[in-house]
């Protein structure tokens, strides 16, 4: 008996099961949906968010998305776009993208599988404190833009500022 896998074995191994594991877990509801998509309600500060994880074999990867509970207005993509760049420069993991046909802004991050056959927990746990973090910070400055009407800049930095200590 042969202990090797062959390529067919490595794809009846599902990388989502490390995924859930994590989920559950950490008490996050999720299911799968009929195409193996794992469905994921992720808590913030500003509220529940859809998110979800798919994995596809060609090219190995899973990817993870998080729609940010924003509704831009038409007529402020640029707009959108500049600040996506601005709080893209701050993320050490993922980014932000604006999917403009959906009209939705969402936090993504693929992970690559090639030459491995399932995601490490601790991966997982690192881009699912990674997306909360950066929605808790970054909403508040999505919301200023298309709410406020702040600049993109002024939205940025009003969610930068930092403080210390307790008043």
């Amino acid at each position: 008996m042969s202990l090797e896998l062959s390529r067919s074995d490595l794809l009846a191994i599902d990388p989502l099961d490390v995924v859930e594991d994590v989920l559950e877990a950490a008490g996050w509801p999720a299911e799968r949906d009929e195409e193996g998509t794992l469905q994921v309600v992720a808590e913030t500060r500003w509220g529940d968010m859809g998110a979800l994880f798919a994995h596809r074999p060609e090219p190995a990867a899973v990817h993870f998305s998080m729609t940010l509970d924003v509704k831009p207005q038409d007529g402020k993509r640029a707009l959108i776009n500049e600040l996506v760049i601005l709080a893209n420069e701050r993320l050490w993991i993922g980014h932000f993208d604006f999917w403009a046909d959906d009209g939705v802004i969402v936090f993504r991050y693929t992970f690559p599988l090639e030459g491995r056959e399932e995601l490490t927990e601790g991966e997982v746990s690192a881009v699912l404190a990674a997306s909360i973090s950066a929605a808790d910070r970054f909403i508040p400055a999505f919301n200023f833009l298309v709410w406020a009407g702040k600049s993109p800049r002024d939205a940025i930095d009003a969610v930068m500022f930092e403080t210390h200590g307790e008043a």
